[in-house]
């Protein structure tokens, strides 16, 4: 059916249901001819036929029959007129002011024919227009605190607190339309110092605690404190807000749990504030909570990562920050930097007849020792195991280096009567100072070299490096063993060991890790932390680690599977490996040779690879992902496999918790470093392994710290690969899984 624009009937439809008035007169006559519904309503008429017996005259007050001739005039003129005008109700004559809109109609040549008049009710504008008005402000105002919010919100993923804290209080002090805004919290002053301003001078300092402030009781008492007009406020004083000229205020505590500061904002008049100023001021508090929470938890793990569990000292990593930053300020101001390596001498023998916890007992004691034997700005770290390294910046003379490990031998000398069994302690010192040319890795070679001079010299002495101080026998070994290694790759005379990793939720065995071994032909067992290190210094990791992860990939092909069950291959992955821009490809071809599934293979980063994962090897590891291998960052806590690579490239499919924090265990500090590794692995949707589980009540303790899985001699010792399918009915079965037990309360 078409559209006819010329149906009477459909403007008619038109008109009627138009919200405004709608009317049409005769021009000449001024008679009405046709009268809408909302204008019938308007002006109080019946019906259209009252409206049809009046003429356009009668629906105007005195004040709209002025406008008339001016009306008249400019519709035989132009033909239309708009304006400002007044019609009368006819039931009450109440004026009824109305904005207009008039024109002619003409019909044809013969001049106009009728008048059609628009008129739209002006009584109600200006109210609708302030609630339209005061509509839009407050959808603009939500909007700009949601934008308020996001940006503090992405700030909080990833910013500091000096960033933080100032968009904060900018975002507050805007959007609640005050003077001020800051942000405090409580110090060992007993006062609330003020980390960040937004507003009119003069900024504040701090703010007492208590009821002695606004943001003081906040704080104490946990609520947000509300306060429209302190002339009238009675809990507590505010004396501080006069001072300052401020009149009002809203105080919002900022923490979860535990209470870390106050959000407040002040205003230099009385303000009934709302409950939509409140809720912002409230998300703005728990944006900042969850930041700093995060923020807290990153310093927390950061910084025991830097920290040996056992002793507290700084570890490995941190030691060797500190000596780099040493050497520098040496080479720079012309200063002798000494360096002083400390080993305990038959710390083995302590371990075996009186045990590991006499054997930490002792290491406790040494590195108490060492620590009142050094300057206030010296460094005592421990580097692992029985070996501990002083940094001592500014020594002097090459005599104040031996004087210091002089006192340090006496101190170890003396037993001490308030440890169980008093056993004395005698260490080997090697002494190295810096010159101009020494890097820290020289450094550290020279004290070497001094410590084991010391200990060819006897027990519990030390010695100075000299240039004359040689390595010729570790020279030696090295280009020989480098030499046989090549031999024993080519002649498949290297093995694989596996040590399975349990779950601890039912004892099954869910992976096994590879452990190579060297059975040299004259020199017997070689450690497998010695021969890889000479793989690594003479190129030879390349092929060591393809030979490990072929012949792993091979084996684990041909144990047993199980549905649901089928055990994960763990192979270490070195630096060499993951820079070889086709190792994702070789991995590809080495499964797909042997035919084992890819995600029954897992990619151990070690120690010396993962710090060594940046943008430029990343690209490898994502394909890796991709290919569906399972990626696991190695010695997690010794500061080599940190963090920040989890956070950064998040394709890390598992932990590995380092040893040395199983070992500790279990204990309040190292339970809750392990405690907060689990946490932040949950957070990336990573599993947990703890290394190194020798006893029930370290594999206890980890499984009540959330841990997921474990690996360590108490659950099984590395075997031969035909072994594997017996140690997995064994674990299936479940004889070594963990009692439950609930997570520590610390």
């Amino acid at each position: 059916m078409g559209f006819d624009s010329a149906d009477p009937d459909l403007w008619r439809s038109v008109f009627e249901r138009a919200t405004d008035l709608v009317m049409v007169s005769d021009f000449v006559s001024g008679r009405i001819m046709f009268l809408n519904s909302a204008g019938i309503r308007l002006v109080g008429l019946h019906d259209d036929a009252d409206a049809r017996a009046r003429t356009t005259a009668e629906f105007l007050t005195d004040a709209g029959l002025a406008q008339t001739p001016e009306v008249e005039a400019a519709l035989t003129c132009d033909g239309h007129w708009e304006g400002i005008s007044e019609l009368r109700h006819f039931g009450t004559g109440a004026p009824i002011p109305v904005s207009i809109s008039t024109f002619t109609v003409r019909d044809g040549e013969a001049g106009p024919a009728v008048i059609a008049i628009i008129a739209r009710d002006r009584r109600h504008r200006r109210t609708h227009d302030r609630r339209f008005r005061k509509a839009l402000d407050e959808a603009a105002h939500r909007a700009r605190e949601q934008h308020a919010l996001a940006e503090l919100g992405q700030l909080a993923v990833d910013a500091d607190l000096d960033t933080l804290l100032p968009a904060a209080t900018g975002a507050a002090a805007s959007l609640i339309g005050v003077q001020c805004a800051s942000i405090s919290r409580i110090t060992d002053t007993d006062a609330l110092e003020v980390l960040a301003y937004r507003g009119h001078p003069p900024q504040p300092r701090s703010f007492a605690t208590g009821s002695a402030s606004q943001p003081g009781y906040a704080l104490a008492t946990g609520e947000v404190v509300v306060c429209p007009n302190r002339q009238q406020e009675t809990r507590f004083a505010t004396t501080t807000m006069a001072g300052r000229g401020l009149r009002s205020g809203i105080s919002v505590p900022i923490g979860d749990g535990t209470r870390w500061g106050v959000l407040t904002v002040h205003s230099a008049h009385p303000r009934d504030y709302t409950d939509r100023d409140v809720a912002f001021l409230r998300a703005v508090a728990a944006v900042l909570s969850a930041a700093i929470g995060r923020i807290d938890t990153e310093t927390r793990v950061r910084q025991q990562s830097s920290r040996d569990p056992l002793t507290g000292l700084p570890n490995r990593t941190a030691a060797y920050r500190r000596i780099t930053a040493a050497l520098h300020t040496a080479h720079q101001d012309h200063t002798l930097l000494a360096l002083l390596l400390v080993d305990l001498d038959d710390f083995k023998v302590v371990n075996d007849s009186l045990g590991h916890a006499h054997g930490d007992a002792a290491l406790i004691r040494l590195a108490e020792r060492l620590v009142g034997a050094v300057r206030p700005a010296d460094t005592v770290a421990r580097l692992g195991g029985d070996e501990f390294v002083l940094v001592c910046e500014d020594i002097g003379t090459a005599d104040a280096a031996t004087a210091l490990a002089d006192r340090i031998t006496t101190a170890l000398r003396t037993p001490d009567h308030s440890a169980r069994t008093p056993v004395p302690l005698r260490a080997s010192i090697g002494i190295a100072l810096s010159d101009q040319t020494c890097t820290a890795d020289e450094l550290i070679r020279r004290a070497d070299l001094a410590m084991y001079r010391a200990k060819s010299a006897g027990a519990g002495g030390h010695a100075l490096y000299h240039p004359g101080d040689r390595d010729s026998y570790d020279a030696d070994r090295v280009l020989r063993m480098s030499t046989d290694l090549r031999t024993a790759l080519d002649r498949d005379q290297l093995t694989l060991l596996y040590q399975p990793i349990v779950d601890l939720r039912n004892g099954a065995v869910v992976a096994v890790e590879a452990l190579v071994r060297w059975a040299h032909p004259t020199l017997g067992n070689i450690s497998r932390t010695e021969f890889v290190a000479v793989a690594e210094r003479t190129g030879l990791i390349g092929p060591l680690g393809s030979w490990g992860l072929r012949t792993a990939c091979r084996q684990g092909v041909a144990w047993p599977t199980h549905p649901g069950t089928d055990v994960r291959v763990h192979v270490n992955v070195s630096t060499v490996q993951l820079r070889d821009p086709i190792f994702a490809d070789q991995v590809a071809d080495i499964l797909a040779d042997t035919g084992l599934p890819a995600h029954r293979l897992g990619l151990e980063i070690s120690e010396t690879a993962s710090a060594s994962v940046t943008a430029r090897t990343v690209g490898i590891l994502t394909a890796l992902h991709e290919l569906g291998v399972v990626l696991l960052l190695d010695h997690l806590g010794t500061g080599h496999g940190p963090l920040g690579y989890l956070i950064r490239y998040p394709i890390f499919d598992s932990l590995k918790i380092d040893r040395s924090y199983i070992t500790a265990l279990p204990g309040p500090r190292p339970e809750a470093v392990v405690t907060a590794f689990v946490t932040i692995a949950r957070a990336y949707g990573a599993t947990v392994i703890g290394n190194g589980v020798e006893t029930r009540i370290q594999l206890d303790t980890l499984h009540a710290c959330g841990c997921d899985l474990a690996q360590g001699s108490y659950l099984a010792e590395p075997a031969p690969a035909d072994a594997i399918p017996a140690q997995q009915r064994d674990h299936r079965a479940g004889t070594d899984a963990p009692k439950p037990a609930p997570p520590p309360a610390h």
